[in-house]
Parts: structure tokens; C-alpha cells; sequence
């Protein structure tokens, strides 16, 4: 891959993973009334997104460095709220040092990593299509088959609610992402997403169906969106997952490189 400015990248990325979860929680909120996500913005250094049972904070350490009372303000304002126990911060190899002494002095501890790959489109060798599958770019008609094969294969026991189906349509409706529903024959199989702005991709939201895994689908929803992007005229995807999954030896498969682990800190319980 081309020599490309990390750190640059690295902020692309999480802008657009920040401003496509703000746009996803206000459509949210406009389609169910009883949706209680939300987000707020800590002072321009990051933004906090939360639900009752999880809360977690991106864009932390880049720039505008958080001193110890810029901290306690954000959990103070988060315990006010009554929103989950704990605050996640996801930090990534680029944040301020200083930030990171900040979180240590106030016991955050290591959670877990997320990886977050970068492939360069212009490296990419498109392979023959398969025709084993249909896949379609998903317009309204298919927009609630497609959030029900999502939110269903994303559930560890094939049951999704309708408000877990309409958490994932908000993200068909958000403007620049573009889902795509895979079938075989008749049926649904599976789903995935892309995001684009400007010359950058983020492919997220994928999943399949129980009956129908271990039959390359995944694949094949990879390279539709790497077409699809580079179609765009996007030079560079990325993808986050968790290390040492299938999802992450999928990527390494298709051309991906390691951009950057991004560390999951976890706070001290916010109420004592």
C-alpha cells in the first residue's frame, strides 16, 4: 500500500464513524419516540454516544488535550443522567500522552482492542463474480428485509425485536450509507452497509443468518462493497473489527493491512 499520513487517516476515520452514529440516533429518536440513545459533545475534544446499557466516548486525545477536570465534568454529567455504570473510551495509537496519564491517575482500565483495517483501493484485484448469490443494493422496498436479516443474524439467538430492526434501518436511512441484502433463491441470507464521504469508506453492519454461514457470504458482501466504493471514486476503505475473528481473517483475505489497534478504556463505576 502507498505510504499514506497515518494520523490523518486515523481522524478521518473517526469522523466519519462519529458524524454517521449522530445521524443514525437522531433518525432513531425521529422514528420511535421511546428510543433513549443519545449523544452529547464534550467541548469540542470528543463525543460521548450512550444508551441505558452502554456508553462510550470517540475522537478523545487528538488535539485539544483533556485535562483531569475536563473528565470529572463529563462523568459527573453522565452520572446526572443516570446512563450505564461505566464509560468507555476508545482511544487509538495517535491520542495525547497526556490524555492517557489522565485516564491512568483516574483508574480507567484496559477493556479490550478493536482492530481497524485500511485497504487501498488502487492495490485492489477485483476477482470474478460469483453467481452463486444474488446481491441487491437495498431502495426502500427492501430496506425492512434488509434490517430484519441484519438485526436477526447480529442477535446470538435469531430473535430480534422491533426496535433492534429499527435501530438498524436508521442506518439505511442515514444519507452517504448504502446497504446491500444478499439472497439465495428466494430467501434472505444476509446484509451488510458502507458509508462514504469524500474519498473515505467504512463498511460496518454486516451479518447472516444462522442457516445460511459457512458458505462464503460474508466474502462475497466484502467485495460488493469494495466495488461499489471504489465505483464512488473512494481510494481507501476501512473496516473495524475484533482481533483474531473470522471477520478479521476476511479482511487479510481481501486485501486489508492492520491501520491501527484501537484501545477500549473503561472507567471506574460512575456511581457509587
Amino acid at each position: 500500500m502507498a505510504a499514506i499520513n497515518n494520523l490523518a487517516l486515523a481522524k478521518a476515520i473517526e469522523e466519519l464513524k462519529i458524524d454517521g452514529t449522530k445521524r443514525q440516533m437522531d433518525i432513531h429518536k425521529q422514528n420511535a419516540s421511546s428510543y433513549n440513545g443519545n449523544y452529547m459533545a464534550a467541548e469540542g475534544k470528543g463525543i460521548i454516544f450512550y444508551t441505558p446499557s452502554y456508553c462510550y466516548g470517540l475522537g478523545f486525545g487528538f488535539d485539544d488535550t483533556v485535562c483531569e477536570q475536563d473528565l470529572k465534568a463529563i462523568e459527573a454529567e453522565l452520572a446526572a443522567r443516570k446512563i450505564a455504570q461505566h464509560l468507555h473510551l476508545e482511544i487509538t495509537p495517535f491520542c495525547n500522552e497526556a490524555f492517557i496519564r489522565v485516564l491512568q491517575n483516574k483508574g480507567y482500565t484496559f477493556d479490550h482492542f478493536l482492530s481497524v483495517w485500511i485497504l487501498d483501493t488502487e492495490t485492489w484485484q477485483e476477482p470474478a463474480r460469483n453467481p452463486a448469490a444474488e446481491i441487491v443494493t437495498v431502495d426502500e422496498f427492501h430496506s425492512y428485509d434488509w434490517a430484519w436479516t441484519v438485526a436477526l443474524g447480529i442477535s446470538g439467538d435469531e430473535t430480534a425485536t422491533e426496535e433492534a430492526m429499527e435501530a438498524v434501518r436508521a442506518f439505511w436511512e442515514v444519507s452517504g450509507n448504502t446497504a446491500f441484502l444478499l439472497k439465495e433463491g428466494k430467501e434472505y441470507a444476509a446484509g451488510a452497509t458502507i458509508a462514504i464521504k469524500g474519498n473515505l469508506a467504512e463498511m460496518f453492519l454486516t451479518a447472516t443468518l444462522q442457516a445460511y454461514r459457512g458458505k462464503g457470504y460474508q466474502n462475497r458482501l466484502i467485495e460488493e462493497r469494495i466495488r461499489f466504493a471504489k465505483e464512488q471514486g473512494c481510494r481507501y476503505i476501512t473496516v473495524t473489527t475484533k482481533p483474531g475473528t473470522s471477520s478479521a481473517r476476511n479482511m487479510e483475505r481481501n486485501g486489508f493491512a492492520l491501520l491501527y489497534q484501537r484501545a477500549i478504556l473503561k472507567s471506574p463505576p460512575l456511581t457509587k
